[in-house]
């Protein structure tokens, strides 16, 4: 048995990634997801110290709407406060610590909070103490001095909201880097660009949380994971289209299409894609001429004809496949993830195109679908595995041996490396691990 030592501790990062193309070896210890000292400092480095991902502007439309959330281990509101400003806030009463907030979204003139009454108003100033003129404040308490807390940075691409507690990280620009186009590729599907659906799913899975994220770019699982859709679709399909109210895009066989594979987008971010056997099955395929006429031929066929599984580095994947998903990563043990899931749509979506949405999203995602358990259950027995160590390591060689489609990065304007060559190749696994641990080195 090839055993780590259990008293390596963590002046050696690297040794939890060995990548040596040219002896052929890219593997994984198994520790990344099982020791409970290395995902505190995951949390203190990478959820603590960098740009996540924290809401969508459709949840905040009007003054006063909000929504709460954990960054990292602090816990935090996001609102717009009444000049329409985005803001975030950390979710604690500067007076003894209590949560102001405690509904997962809503709408308040105001931030009051249920333990001693302090008010605080939209831009997070202290604009109200509860009995003040009876407590005997000495002449040094100021009102101004109890504000709540910003976070250090707040930002926003496309609709898509993101902060940081660390004041030094870069611009968001340079955080998104060519993985910006991509986004583009979802937003630009309506010139009023995307809007989250009502409703959403939370549910937690008793694993590591980079298995949510390996699994969002992993195209190997496809075939064993998920067998039972698969089929249950093709049986659906050969009884002909007026038996099937799905119209589900072919999974199974995107493997077997002229172009897939994955682009490395720098700092963690990936994305997968793989050409579709039946885009006319899309909800969007009506508006292809629309996309070619606005936004060319080329990326008119990303948008209708390629599946895109988009993942930003930690905490968002954006998945345009199955049907369009945004699912929100948040780690709260080692051994134990939190996922937030929404459906995303185009706002101006033709009824009969976000009918199909729809009933695509149900027969594949959350407890409506066939597909989420599948992976659940998989992360689960994986947790379990890796909890053994009596094996060190993990295999991601597949696809080692060969790279490409950097061509096809080049009809989106992008200029990167080349990338993988099928959708099944591993190396995209390998992307957000290099990434990890440059954070953790405090290189990244």
């Amino acid at each position: 048995m090839d055993c780590p030592s259990t008293s390596r501790g963590f002046s050696g990062f690297s040794a939890y990634v060995d990548e040596r193309p040219v002896d052929g070896v890219r593997r994984l210890d198994r520790g990344l997801y099982t020791d409970p000292e290395l995902f505190d400092l995951e949390l203190e480095r990478i959820f603590e110290g960098g740009w996540l991902y924290l809401a969508h502007e459709s949840q905040l439309p009007y003054p006063g709407n909000f929504v709460t959330l954990t960054l990292g281990r602090q816990p935090v509101i996001v609102s717009r406060d009444e000049r329409g400003h985005v803001g975030a806030f950390i979710n604690a009463c500067p007076h003894h610590g209590a949560t102001l907030l405690r509904e997962a979204q809503g709408s308040v003139p105001d931030f009051s909070c249920p333990s001693h009454g302090w008010c605080f108003n939209l831009d997070g100033e202290l604009a109200a103490v509860l009995k003040e003129k009876d407590g005997a404040y000495p002449p040094q308490f100021d009102k101004r001095q109890h504000g709540l807390s910003r976070l250090a940075r707040v930002d926003s691409y496309r609709g898509f909201i993101f902060a940081s507690l660390n004041a030094a990280v870069p611009s968001l620009s340079d955080h998104l880097g060519p993985a910006a186009r991509c986004i583009d590729l979802l937003v630009d599907q309506s010139e009023e660009g995307l809007e989250l659906l009502r409703g959403q799913a939370t549910y937690t899975y008793p694993g590591n949380w980079k298995l949510q994220l390996e699994s969002g770019v992993d195209g190997y699982h496809v075939h064993a994971t998920h067998a039972t859709y698969i089929a249950t679709a093709d049986r659906r399909r050969a009884r002909g289209t007026g038996r099937d109210a799905v119209h589900a895009m072919q999974l199974g066989r995107v493997d077997r299409q002229k172009h897939s594979g994955y682009f490395d987008l720098g700092r963690g971010h990936v994305m997968l894609w793989g050409d579709w056997p039946n885009p006319q099955d899309r909800p969007n395929f009506s508006r292809y001429d629309e996309y070619r006429d606005r936004l060319g031929e080329a990326t008119a066929r990303w948008m209708v004809g390629r599946l895109r599984n988009l993942l930003i580095y930690p905490n968002l994947l954006l998945l345009d496949h199955m049907s369009s998903q945004l699912r929100v990563i948040r780690p709260l043990a080692v051994d134990l993830t939190e996922v937030t899931t929404h459906a995303i749509a185009p706002r101006d979506e033709e009824p009969d195109d976000r009918l199909r949405r729809i009933r695509q999203y149900e027969d594949f995602f959350n407890a409506s679908g066939m597909a989420t358990a599948d992976d659940l259950s998989e992360f689960r027995q994986r947790q379990i595995g890796c909890n053994g160590r009596a094996v060190r390591w993990s295999d991601l060689s597949r696809g080692l041996a060969r790279v490409g489609n950097a061509e096809l990065a080049q009809e989106l304007g992008l200029d990167l490396p080349p990338g993988g060559a099928s959708l099944e190749d591993e190396g995209a696994a390998m992307v957000l691990h290099r990434r990890w641990l440059a954070l953790m080195q405090g290189t990244g």
